[in-house]
């Protein structure tokens, strides 16, 4: 509040700050004028001494008591600065894959392995800390985590964890690590010749690890011995299928790394288009759209050698109006449930469950801040959960109700 003396015309703000002096220009005066205007600015400087001498003289003798010694003026305490607020560390969730589920600490819930960034700062420029996190899988809390050394183009494609032989394997640029599940300590280090490519556990194997090298100089870690051997030819079941004419897509056009093929001798649907192909035991999943009319997402499920659909249904649970032209390629697969992801019009994305065998909608739920940054890529379903990286964020949704367990990652 401001308050302007009407004797001087001085300016106070009781706030603190300091106030501007209003303009103020003073009379011209001649003669008597003078002399009456010197009387009466005497008699306002007069009393408003005496009145300031009687307050004082009051304020006194209210405040003092009439015996005993005058008190002397309290003394300020120190100022005590508050005690600092500790957060809790903040990460962004690395998107390029699914988490590895795996119980680390015994208490029968899969707990979570996978891909964080840290965002720092120091003076004069920001930092990003890479790193292999594991949380625990009923609290969502870190377990412990690992720095990872490289830059993100270097991390790109080279970060893979893999469980065998009761210990984890870490990749990184030029190296792989054997790593404590329960603590993440390290047990072991291989040095490679060049970037790391997949890690694979062979099957019916219970102790190596199949290091993929990108210069052909392939190893087979031994996790017990913490121990390497060449092995050029990759076992037969980590051998991957090449890419022929009947595939999809080229794997670089694909977002997913569930594989497909291009629909051949699918019995005709009317009112559908079949797109891709993905072959679960005795039955064919095709991804298609709409035909004719605007490509609205479809899904139609064949068993293998019949001459009709098992059934034939839009992908999503809602006003296919509502729903973004395109043809699914984000989804995977139980013994009985087909989950996928698609996109709607207004931004967004969603996540919905359709029974493998019958077409019937479990669940269509959205999927959280999927409104920003790039779109769900992969997702993965395991141990009764379904797992959704994207962006910064990992969404851990349960795999019979579609209820939101928890959300990894911040921005």
């Amino acid at each position: 509040m401001l308050y302007t003396c009407g004797y001087c015309n001085s300016s106070i703000d009781t706030q603190g700050a300091k106030a501007p002096r209003p303009e103020y220009q003073e009379p011209v005066l001649t003669g008597t004028g003078r002399n009456t205007a010197a009387v009466v600015t005497g008699g306002i400087f007069a009393l408003c001494l005496t009145s300031a001498a009687v307050a004082f003289l009051t304020f006194q003798s209210d405040d003092v008591p009439t015996r005993g010694p005058i008190p002397r003026a309290p003394v300020p305490s120190p100022v005590v600065a508050a005690p600092p607020v500790v957060e809790k560390q903040k990460f962004q969730w690395d998107a390029q894959g699914v988490p590895l589920a795996v119980d680390l600490n015994g208490d029968g819930t899969d707990d979570l392995i996978g891909r964080i960034r840290r965002l720092g700062s120091v003076p004069g420029k920001s930092e990003t800390r890479h790193q292999v996190a594991a949380f625990d899988g009923k609290s969502f809390d870190l377990l412990w985590q690992v720095d990872v050394e490289g830059t993100a183009a270097d991390l790109s494609g080279t970060v893979h964890v893999v469980q065998q032989g009761g210990r984890l394997v870490m990749s990184e640029p030029g190296a792989v690590h054997l790593l404590e599940p329960g603590t993440g300590k390290a047990l072991g280090r291989v040095a490679l010749s060049d970037k790391p490519g997949r890690l694979c556990v062979p099957k019916d194997d219970t102790e190596s690890v199949w290091v993929e090298v990108v210069d052909g100089q392939h190893l087979l870690l031994n996790t017990k011995t913490a121990t390497a051997r060449p092995a050029i030819e990759p076992p037969s079941s980590c051998a991957q299928a090449k890419w022929n004419h009947h595939a999809c897509f080229l794997p670089v056009f694909r977002k997913s790394d569930v594989p497909c093929e291009r629909p051949r001798n699918l019995p005709a649907v009317p009112g559908f288009r079949a797109e891709h192909v993905y072959k679960l035991e005795d039955l064919d999943v095709a991804l298609g759209e709409r035909n004719p009319g605007s490509r609205v997402p479809m899904v139609s499920v064949f068993r293998r050698g019949e001459k009709a659909a098992l059934w034939t249904e839009n992908v999503a649970d809602m006003d296919p109006r509502n729903v973004k032209e395109s043809t699914v390629d984000v989804l995977d697969f139980t013994e009985d449930a087909l989950f996928m992801v698609y996109a709607l019009k207004e931004g967004g994305e969603q996540l919905v469950r359709r029974d493998l065998r019958t077409g019937r909608v479990g669940w269509d739920v959205p999927i959280p801040n999927s409104k920003s940054g790039s779109g769900v890529s992969r997702i993965r379903q395991y141990g009764g959960r379904v797992y959704v990286p994207h962006w910064v964020w990992m969404d851990v949704f349960d795999a019979k109700t579609g209820n939101l367990i928890a959300t990894l990652g911040v921005w």
